[in-house]
């Protein structure tokens, strides 16, 4: 599976008028050891790098998702799936 997509890197642009701060995330597949932002204040991008974890992984490419809260409790989910054995997904 060496086609398959060996990082996913994204830039978050917060436009909510508030902070957000990172309250959970769940790695399937890939490095769980990311750098995700905790807090990505309003106006800023958090960034990141998501890598593979092995060439020879049961779902090659990284598959991962975060969940960020503002201060009213209001949640914004994100999450992605690129590799070759799925069609390339982010929401």
């Amino acid at each position: 599976m060496k086609n398959a997509q060996q990082t996913t890197n994204d830039k978050l642009w917060n436009s909510s008028s508030e902070a957000l701060t990172l309250t959970d995330k769940k790695v399937w597949q890939g490095s769980h050891y990311a750098d995700f932002p905790e807090i990505i204040d309003d106006g800023d991008a958090g960034e990141f790098t998501n890598e593979s974890a092995t060439d020879d992984a049961d779902i090659p490419g990284p598959v991962a998702g975060l969940v960020y809260r503002d201060r009213d409790g209001t949640k914004w989910v994100v999450s992605w799936s690129n590799s070759t054995i799925f069609n390339h997904k982010y929401n």
